[in-house]
């Protein structure tokens, strides 16, 4: 890959596939978080400080690999004890763009994950890959099922199942059935 630098200060929300897929694309720099709208509404709107990222796009084994560098932590509500919660979301993330499925088989690991080029550039014509919004599944994927405290104690206990059985409602029914 040349190292090609884009001067865009902001990240793009796309780039166009053509022009960057043999020379390969580079951004470095902080992300507002607030731009990211699904993961906002995931996280309850809660304010967000700026992620710093990397993004690669370059050819790997022949095909072409999105990679991301994010560092940074996230604000979020704990489902358990309605206190804040902070999330680290710094790692690695990347996949590869496939044309079609017979390129899996190039893919240097079975694991690796990928995306379907049609999937993401459904349009005819000039192929737009949405770098920013594949970043933000990525981070959706990240984000647990329920954000919670690892230690903490939920608000609303259990109360005590009462053992003693409930008369049946429709008990009344079936003596009316039985009186015919």
């Amino acid at each position: 890959m040349n190292d090609t630098t884009n001067p865009a200060k902001t990240l793009p929300n796309n780039i166009i596939l053509e022009k960057w897929a043999d020379t390969g694309f580079f951004w470095q720099g902080k992300l507002d978080t607030n731009e990211l709208v699904r993961l906002c509404q995931n996280l309850d709107n809660q304010p967000q400080a700026p992620l710093m990222v990397s993004v690669t796009l370059e050819k790997q084994s022949g095909l072409l690999k999105l990679a991301y560098q994010v560092t940074g932590e996230l604000q979020g509500v704990c489902q358990r004890c309605l206190s804040p919660l902070t999330l680290d979301v710094s790692g690695d993330y990347g996949m590869f763009i496939l044309d079609n499925t017979e390129q899996m088989s190039q893919m240097p690991d079975e694991d690796s994950e990928f995306v379907l080029l049609d999937e993401v550039c459904p349009m005819e014509g000039r192929k737009l890959l949405p770098i920013k919004d594949l970043l933000e599944d990525e981070l959706l994927l990240s984000l647990p099922l329920s954000l919670h405290h690892d230690d903490c104690e939920m608000l609303v206990q259990n109360e005590e199942i009462d053992s003693e059985p409930k008369e049946n409602p429709f008990a009344i029914l079936a003596q009316l059935k039985s009186d015919k």
